[in-house]
């Protein structure tokens, strides 16, 4: 009953009622709801009064969620506890089952809200959710979050956490749902603002439950005689983690024939690792994880204290192989419960475990590990990169001597956006942990090649930081064209998250990386940074400024190889001609833009130019031109893996049809439309092609 619990995500579907009248059936949509919830832990004692004061509190009237702390020690159960009673809740609550570590580094660095939410909204409303569908702040953010946990009660379990601002903005919008936090800390100031909060403090198990549990966990009643037994127990101290190491150690040894007897009498020995044990109510949590550690193999010793130098504790378990001398000393952690399974193709230390593998170790700041660490993350966000953008990068590690073994790392673009989703917190730790440690240039690299996934799933919290530590640690590098990128890098990540302040940062940004680019000759960088600047105009309205900023953008590329970034200069060009109603302009342009893009190849973006080719016809008054080409873009994004932009061109396709006369092909397209927007849950393409399908009769 420990707190080393996983966050895993085993899915769901909650299926709204069923309307039947005569021959006619009505059936509303089907909606996935998370269930994120971690495994409920398969051996658990004692706890019968805190569970029926809990049970109490869940059925009281109220009219805001439930809001339950659990305190205790660290390893007094804290997590497992929560774990179990959710689990026992979960069928009553079909709004969904959220979960969250507000603090994976620790409590001295707590995650920010708002990161958490932009999680939970991407579990609820799917992650392809375009960042301008999303709210720009993080009240807005939370008032999203609110509306999406509306309907329906859910469970949200809010582990780690330490202060209560962590908990305010991440409670739920139904009533009737139920919020479970721990903490090691006494949080105050959230029972201040929620009075009603139910407190429950975990104590240390009494001596029959001690036996109970370490029984269940050597899977055997008479692994010890009983003086032996009760001596072990003295020195748990009551405390459930203690407790499992002991009999998971005595049940390792049963299972292969030997004695135990020498284990019990280490772990009562004050001459051992574990001698703090044996002081009564006095237990050092360190001194049980140094008695575990100095019975590992050397191979399995070493692999420990290296991964306490990583920032957080759960990892791939691609990582862990890597840093291990051997696969063996990896199955030895695992069996030692040093190290547990998290979710297909994940590992996880206990936070206490990790805490202690860190201080044996020399601390999280071991350069050597942590260049090591920094290496490993960066080669995996380069080929993720590689294989999501042809887009130009400075780092040294996109040099074409690399192309070929960063394309290795991963299949395909899903996998490697996949992969770099389910080690989102563990990168920017380790951005962070580089940039405190002074590891500058590993940290704006690793900022350059998060690009192409911070844009194509849109963590926008995450990536703005990321991108100000890059910014930093370039100026302390003092490398001016690094600087000029991770303005533009930051530029970027804001104007993609939009919002007024978010504009006017990403305009400021702009502003000096086309300064510090200017000034060095870089021209590349002075191209991207007017590019950037024309976008912002365009999204302004101010069609006659952005084309003046393109313009120049292209001439800032005079001589240099980049037919790409030609390519996206000359379908900006033709944006801003079609906005400024410069029809025929505006088709020459995106005519050429889409065989630009057909060159390089990139299917993408050659179906969106032909989409806004489509459009600029159909503003022109010409919709006899603009059937043709929305064929071809429809096949091709069809291929491209983005269901958004696919239903945009489905739902404009359906409009010309329509006009044309052709209702029934223009409703099969609209239909389409709609199930792709409802699959990334678009609120405004859905309200769009609901709204055109309002006639149907069906």
């Amino acid at each position: 009953m420990g707190d080393g619990t996983e966050n895993t995500i085993t899915g769901g579907t909650y299926l709204g009622p069923v309307v039947q009248a005569r021959e006619v059936h009505v059936h509303r949509p089907a909606v996935r709801v998370p269930r994120l919830l971690g495994p409920a832990p398969e051996v658990f004692v004692d706890r019968v009064p805190v569970f029926a004061a809990l049970a109490a509190a869940e059925r009281a009237d109220r009219s805001a969620p439930l809001v339950v702390m659990v305190t205790g020690l660290p390893g007094m159960g804290k997590t497992a506890t929560a774990l179990r009673w959710l689990h026992q809740l979960g069928a009553h609550f079909p709004g969904g089952h959220l979960q969250g570590d507000m603090s994976p580094q620790g409590p001295l660095r707590p995650r920010d809200p708002a990161a958490v939410l932009e999680g939970f909204i991407a579990h609820l409303s799917g992650r392809q959710v375009r960042g301008g569908e999303r709210p720009a702040d993080v009240e807005g953010l939370a008032a999203h979050y609110r509306s999406l946990t509306a309907d329906a009660p859910a469970l949200v379990f809010l582990d780690n956490v330490v202060n209560a601002g962590q908990v305010r903005l991440l409670l739920p919008g139904h009533p009737g749902s139920v919020v479970v936090v721990t903490s090691r800390f006494p949080l105050t100031g959230l029972r201040a603002s929620h009075p009603r909060t139910v407190t429950v403090a975990l104590d240390a198990l009494d001596a029959a439950a001690g036996a109970e549990l370490f029984h269940a966990v050597t899977g055997r009643p008479d692994a010890l005689d009983r003086p032996v037994l009760e001596n072990v127990l003295r020195a748990c101290a009551g405390l459930p983690l203690a407790v499992r190491i002991a009999g998971a150690r005595v049940g390792e040894l049963l299972e292969t024939g030997e004695d135990p007897g020498g284990l019990a009498r280490e772990l009562t020995d004050r001459r051992t690792r574990l001698e703090a044990l044996t002081v009564p109510d006095d237990l050092s949590v360190a001194q049980v994880f140094d008695a575990v550690h100095a019975g590992l193999p050397e191979g399995a010793a070493a692999l420990c204290r290296a991964l306490g130098a990583h920032p957080t504790p759960e990892f791939s378990r691609d990582l862990v192989r890597w840093v291990a001398r051997e696969e063996g000393d990896v199955r030895t952690l695992v069996r030692e419960r040093l190290l547990e399974p998290a979710g297909e193709g994940r590992l996880r230390m206990h936070g206490l475990v990790h805490d202690h593998a860190r201080a044996v170790g020399g601390g999280a700041g071991d350069p050597g590990l942590l260049d090591r660490y920094a290496e490993w993350y960066l080669e995996r966000a380069a080929a993720a990169e590689v294989r999501t953008s042809g887009r130009w990068r400075y780092g040294p590690l996109f040099a074409p001597r690399h192309a070929g073994r960063l394309r290795e790392v991963f299949g395909g673009a899903d996998g490697a956006l996949d992969a770099l989703e389910a080690d989102r917190a563990n990168t920017v730790a380790v951005v962070e942990l580089a940039h405190d440690e002074g590891r500058h240039a590993a940290v704006w690299q690793l900022c350059e090649a998060l690009h192409g996934f911070f844009f194509r799933r849109k963590y926008h919290t995450d990536w703005a930081a990321v991108c100000r530590l890059g910014l930093a640690s370039a100026e302390r590098e003092g490398d001016p064209v690094a600087v000029a990128r991770m303005h533009f890098e930051l530029a970027f990540a804001r104007a993609d998250r939009g919002g007024a302040q978010a504009d006017a940062d990403a305009r400021e940004h702009y502003g000096r990386a086309l300064e510090v680019a200017t000034g060095i000759g870089h021209a590349r960088t002075v191209s991207s940074a007017l590019e950037g600047l024309g976008l912002l105009e365009l999204r302004a309205g101010r069609a006659g400024a952005a084309a003046g900023h393109f313009r120049r953008a292209v001439a800032a590329l005079d001589g240099i190889d980049h037919p790409r970034g030609r390519a996206l200069l000359t379908f900006h060009l033709g944006r801003a001609d079609s906005a400024d109603r410069r029809h025929e302009e505006a088709a020459a342009a995106l005519l050429r833009a889409r065989d630009l893009f057909a060159a390089l190849p990139d299917p993408f973006n050659e179906a969106k130019s032909l989409w806004h080719y489509a459009r600029a016809r159909l503003l022109a008054d010409r919709p006899d031109e603009a059937l043709a080409p929305l064929d071809e873009a429809a096949a091709l994004m069809h291929t491209c893996g983005a269901p958004k932009e696919e239903a945009d061109v489905l739902l404009l396709r359906g409009d010309v049809l329509s006009a044309a006369g052709r209702a029934h092909e223009a409703d099969t397209d609209w239909r389409a439309a709609l199930a792709l927007y409802e699959r990334v849950a678009s609120p405004e393409g859905t309200k769009a092609a609901r709204a055109r399908l309002t006639d149907d009769p069906d």
